[in-house]
C-alpha cells in the first residue's frame, strides 16, 4: 500500500483502526520532512532563484491542497464548457498521474478524436478527453512546453491546468481552488500524516474558492466564513455534484429512475468513494455491498473475478465513469454493471461564469 492510498484512507474512513497508533508518529516525522522540502521550494520561487514561465495566453488553473477527492475533473470539464461556449478556443493540459505515456506531448485528444487509450493517457484525462467536443486534451509532466504546443497547433486562447494549484513553475491568470468538507477542518496535518498537499496558509493564493461536497448549506457557510478569515476579499461560491444518470461500457444510457428501489453492488477506485456511495443513495439505490479500491486503480484479473462473484448478490453493479473507461469491455458480458454520471452545479452560477469570464477575457 503507498502512503498515498493510506493517507487517503485515514481521512475517509477506510483503514484498521490497529494501523492508525502503530504508524501514525512515524507518518508525523514524514510530513515533517515533507512540509521542509514544501516551504523550500516556494521559498526558492518567491526569491527567484526559481523562475516561474508565462505562456502568451490566459491560463486557467483549477487544483485543491488536499489528495484527491474534490471534484477536479467535473469542475474542469464545466470550466472547458464554458470558455468553448463563449467562442474561446480552450485546451486542458494534465499531468497524467499514473499514464503510461512517456512522450513529452501527449496528445490524447485533438477535440475531435480520442487518440490515446486510457493508460497511455492517464484515467481522468481520458476522461475528461471522452466528454469534452471540441476541446483539445493533452498530458506532460513540462506543461509549459504542453502549452506551447497547444497554443501552436489548435491556437489555444485559454489554458486548463488540470490538478495545477501545486504547478507554480508556470504563470496563471485565474487560481480556482476547490475545498472539500475535509480540507480546512484545523485538524489536518500535511502527506503523508494528514491530507494536505501544502500548509493550509497556500489557500491564499487562490483567486476563487470553491467549496465542494459538504453536507448542507450550513457547513457550506462555515467553511465560507473560514476562507474569508484567510483571504479577506476571497470570491466563494458552493458547487455540487448532481447525478445525471447511467450508462453503460457500450455507450447506452438509463435514466435516474431505473435505480430507484433497485439492490446494487457499489464498487470504485476514487479518493472520496462515500460520496459516490450517498450519490447512489439519493437516487433511492439500496447499496447491499461496496467493493472500494485505491485511487487510479486499475483493475487485475483477481478484482474482476471478486466483482463477478459480488454482483451475484444483487440487481446490478454500479461503478463511477471514471473507471467504467478503464474496465475491459468483455468483463461486461459476464457482469451486469453502469457508471453513474455527474456533472458540476453552482450555486450563484451567474456571478460565477461572470467572473471568470470577465478574468479571460481581461487584455
Amino acid at each position: 500500500m503507498s502512503l498515498r492510498t493510506f493517507s487517503e484512507r485515514i481521512i475517509y474512513g477506510r483503514h484498521d483502526k490497529k494501523y492508525i497508533e502503530i504508524l501514525l508518529f512515524p507518518l508525523l516525522l514524514i510530513s515533517l520532512l515533507y512540509k521542509c522540502g514544501v516551504q523550500l521550494r516556494s521559498w526558492l520561487y518567491q526569491r527567484g532563484i526559481f523562475q516561474s514561465k508565462e505562456l502568451p495566453c490566459k491560463v486557467i488553473s483549477v487544483g485543491n491542497i488536499s489528495l484527491g477527492g474534490s471534484g477536479k475533473t467535473p469542475t474542469t470539464q464545466y470550466i472547458a464548457n464554458l470558455l468553448k461556449e463563449n467562442h474561446i478556443r480552450v485546451a486542458v493540459l494534465s499531468r497524467g498521474y499514473k499514464s503510461k505515456g512517456n512522450n513529452r506531448i501527449n496528445l490524447v485528444s485533438d477535440g475531435n478524436r480520442v487518440l490515446l487509450t486510457p493508460k497511455e493517457a492517464g484515467d481522468e484525462p481520458y476522461m475528461l478527453a471522452k466528454r469534452l467536443n471540441g476541446v483539445p486534451v493533452l498530458t506532460s509532466k513540462d506543461r509549459y512546453h504542453l502549452g506551447k504546443y497547444a497554443i501552436e497547433h489548435f491556437k489555444s486562447r485559454a489554458l486548463i491546468l488540470d490538478d495545477g494549484f501545486q504547478h507554480i513553475g508556470l504563470k496563471r491568470d485565474l487560481d480556482i481552488l476547490l475545498i472539500g468538507s475535509n480540507t480546512i477542518n484545523g485538524r489536518n496535518y500535511l502527506f503523508p500524516r494528514g491530507i494536505l498537499r501544502e500548509p493550509i496558509k497556500s489557500v491564499k493564493r487562490a483567486d476563487l474558492y470553491l467549496i465542494t461536497k459538504v453536507k448542507d448549506r450550513d457547513e457550506y457557510e462555515k467553511l465560507s466564513r473560514i476562507t474569508r478569515d484567510m483571504k479577506e476579499d476571497a470570491k466563494v461560491f458552493y458547487g455540487y455534484f448532481k447525478a445525471e444518470g447511467l450508462i453503460d461500457s457500450c455507450g447506452g444510457k438509463k435514466g435516474l429512475d431505473y435505480l430507484n428501489g433497485k439492490r446494487v453492488l457499489a464498487f470504485s477506485g476514487i479518493a472520496n468513494p462515500q460520496y459516490f456511495t450517498a450519490l447512489l443513495k439519493e437516487q433511492g439505490a439500496i447499496v447491499v455491498k461496496e467493493l472500494i479500491f485505491p485511487d487510479h486503480h486499475w483493475y487485475s484479473s483477481n478484482d474482476y473475478k471478486k466483482i463477478e462473484r459480488t454482483s451475484k448478490e444483487v440487481d446490478f453493479s454500479v461503478t463511477t465513469e471514471k473507471d467504467i473507461m478503464k474496465m475491459d469491455s468483455s468483463f461486461f458480458h459476464k457482469v451486469k454493471a453502469f457508471a453513474l454520471t455527474i456533472g458540476l452545479c453552482i450555486d450563484r452560477e451567474e456571478d460565477f461564469k461572470a467572473f471568470l469570464l470577465s478574468r479571460v477575457l481581461e487584455q
